[in-house]
């Protein structure tokens, strides 16, 4: 396997291991608990994320490619 095969598995993992703790813990980082509203809008910072980094990531297999 490529190393950039790798590198994507283990991002895609570390996607879903970070979405399911966010969705099943039941109280945030300030304590509070977690309603509906805000695992969405964790879930939502955390696809924001992840797309900046799939987007750096297509733009350096862009500049590879070549």
């Amino acid at each position: 396997m490529s190393r950039w095969r790798i590198t994507n598995i283990i991002l895609v993992v570390l996607f879903a291991g970070m979405a399911l703790f966010l969705w099943l813990r039941p109280y945030d980082g300030t304590g509070t608990a977690n309603t509906m509203n805000v695992k969405l809008i964790s879930l939502a910072v955390l696809i924001v994320f992840f797309a900046f980094i799939g987007l750096i990531e297509l733009i350096v297999y862009l500049f590879v490619k070549k």
